[in-house]
């Protein structure tokens, strides 16, 4: 038996209203599956995890990949369009300029509360084992997921590709993550290019140093987020898999 997508509707907690989609694994076999959540980059959409997404069915793994608050379908606002800025030219500068115009925007302050909401909707859907949980996050969805796991109870292992951009959650979001690691002892394995231009590698190095429930994972080149998954696919994987309780 195979168990259709399910598309998600959440109301953050200014009215926004989040949306994602839900995939099973296939065919069903009456268990229940563990659960990848997905934060993606910006300016991209949740469709841009869809590497990840089929390797992860394929493993077993059910995904809730979700577009960011302005981002994608995820713009609907009590009060109209909510739409990030995307950069206006191919520079840094360009970029930088439309990141910050967007984070202010669109909230990113409320990301990880956001996180916190899709969480809550896929655990309680149908053939989800909410005792197996991970969050993936890319970029600023990785810095999100980070501070958003230790307020998700019976999470099982956090991901991140390139985490970076955590001041537009908050001036002090990077270390609140670093906080936030120290207390826990989920497995983290936290991934970036050692020349991302966002400091991706330098995040890695900071909020893992020392932490033996943390694995770092540095790579060589200046490609950001999920431009490096197929560098770190077979590891990523593996660490799910192992930490999910499927290996």
């Amino acid at each position: 038996m195979s168990l259709a997508p399910l598309e998600m509707s959440v109301p953050a907690s200014d009215g926004l209203i989040l949306k994602g989609t839900l995939t099973y694994p296939n065919p069903y076999a009456g268990v229940a599956f563990p659960l990848a959540v997905l934060a993606h980059q910006y300016p991209a959409t949740r469709d841009s995890y869809a590497p990840l997404t089929t390797d992860l069915i394929q493993s077993g793994i059910a995904t809730l990949a979700f577009d960011l608050r302005g981002h994608g379908a995820s713009i609907v606002s009590r009060t109209g369009p909510l739409i990030i800025d995307t950069p206006e030219g191919l520079s840094l500068e360009a970029f930088g300029k439309a990141f910050v115009s967007s984070a202010g925007k669109v909230g990113f302050s409320r990301i990880d509360n956001d996180i916190v909401r899709v969480v809550s909707w896929g655990v309680n859907q149908n053939f989800i084992d909410a005792g197996r949980l991970a969050l993936v996050g890319a970029s600023i969805g990785g810095s999100g997921v980070l501070l958003a796991g230790e307020k998700i109870p019976r999470l099982r292992a956090i991901v991140t590709v390139g985490a970076a951009g955590s001041p537009a959650i908050g001036p002090d979001a990077g270390d609140r993550i670093r906080a936030n690691l120290e207390r826990t002892t989920v497995p983290c394995f936290l991934a970036s290019a050692r020349e991302d231009p966002f400091d991706g590698g330098g995040n890695v190095t900071a909020w893992s140093r020392g932490l033996p429930h943390v694995t770092p994972r540095l790579i060589q080149g200046s490609a950001h987020a999920m431009a490096i998954y197929y560098d770190v696919r077979d590891e990523l994987l593996r660490f799910l898999s192992t930490a999910l309780g499927l290996q």
